[in-house]
């Protein structure tokens, strides 16, 4: 039997083409007796959505699953797969540690290659960093200090003269109370490893000065 080019449909009772009903194997003539537009209706009529919260929370669990399942991961930089545990964790989400695109290797190899182009930048990075993170300073409040100071030791009043090997002089360094850890102003290097090596003592201090106004062996020799 030769295979029609329109057929009716048994819901709307219009005839269409015959593409415009839905593929079944069984059908007559390998159709769907009712019409894709039909089908649609009824489909919509029964279909109800699960609420959006829902649909989140089971696709969350149905990811969190299938990582639990795999062992390895493609890294996005160089392709390669590798163990899981080869990629640094990029945050906790609600259903476990969600990994970086780019496995361990290659995301040093980018920040190795960031502070080579951005050497002034990645070195303000890290000031600002040691600054908040030793002493809870910020570099506005550092540079208070230092135009305060006259930009020189507090002790000597002179600058710093220890050098990078660039040639580049060192800033001053931060001085501090190790026992509460006031911050007390900005040395030298040598200043700050001199009243370090006496232990930040007052009393040794006075007593270096003593000896220094006068000596021992003044008179004797």
């Amino acid at each position: 039997m030769t295979e029609p080019l329109v057929r009716s449909c048994t819901k709307c009772q219009q005839v269409k083409p015959l593409d415009d009903f839905s593929a079944a194997p069984r059908g007559k003539w390998g159709r769907k007796a009712s019409c894709k537009s039909c089908d649609a209706v009824r489909h919509a009529s029964t279909f109800t959505p699960a609420p959006e919260g829902q649909r989140s929370e089971s696709l969350g669990r149905a990811i969190a699953a299938r990582r639990e399942r795999e062992t390895t991961k493609t890294c996005s930089k160089c392709g390669e797969e590798k163990p899981r545990d080869q990629f640094h964790v990029s945050r906790q989400g609600k259903f476990g540690p969600v990994l970086k695109s780019a496995c361990k290797d290659c995301g040093a190899a980018a920040v190795r290659e960031w502070y080579s182009r951005n050497s002034d930048q990645s070195n303000t990075n890290r000031r600002r960093l040691q600054l908040k993170q030793n002493y809870g300073l910020t570099v506005e409040q550092y540079v208070d200090m230092l135009e305060a100071q006259g930009n020189a030791c507090a002790i000597c009043h002179q600058p710093e003269r220890a050098v990078h090997g660039n040639g580049t002089a060192f800033g001053l360094s931060v001085d501090h109370c190790h026992d509460s850890s006031d911050v007390r102003g900005l040395l030298c290097q040598r200043c700050n490893r001199a009243i370090g090596l006496l232990g930040d003592d007052v009393e040794l201090l006075r007593s270096a000065i003593a000896y220094l106004l006068n000596p021992p062996a003044r008179g004797l020799i």
